[in-house]
């Protein structure tokens, strides 16, 4: 069965030339058939016509690619509030309101800068450094 690495690494080059972030990727498999989940995002915002042309674009190219037609794709969005899963994604959202969970307090703040393992964010006009391991819950505002 196909990764989700070897997926990503197909279709990335192809969201990038359309604007798109991958936020998320799964890969599944279901009576014999792929089944693939991606969770897109862009900048300013992302419409249902934005994911049908991803749909459009992406899915032809991977059947190709695996030689296959019992292929699904299906497309989303984050969301107005999605729940951060993976550090990588605070790099896509830059420039972003999201509250975050420290400690047993939520802080609402706008993420300025993103790295391996902090964030720089602003909270009340004042830039602050946050170690990722200590963020126990982030979501989009």
């Amino acid at each position: 069965m196909e990764t989700e690495e070897q997926i990503k690494n197909i279709i990335s080059p192809i969201l990038d030339s359309m604007g798109f972030s991958l936020v998320e990727i799964s890969v599944g498999s279901q009576r014999g058939d792929i089944k693939v989940n991606l969770v897109l995002y862009k900048d300013g915002g992302i419409s249902l016509d934005h994911l049908t042309s991803a749909q459009k674009v992406l899915r032809p190219r991977l059947e190709l690619e695996y030689d296959r037609e019992n292929l699904s794709i299906e497309i989303s969005s984050p969301g107005l509030s999605r729940v951060i899963k993976s550090p990588q994604e605070y790099s896509i959202f830059i420039g972003r309101q999201f509250r975050l969970l420290l400690d047993e307090e939520w802080v609402v703040c706008i993420l300025k800068e993103a790295g391996d393992d902090n964030i720089k964010v602003e909270i009340d006009k004042e830039i602050t450094e946050i170690p990722i391991r200590d963020i126990r819950k982030a979501k989009l505002v």
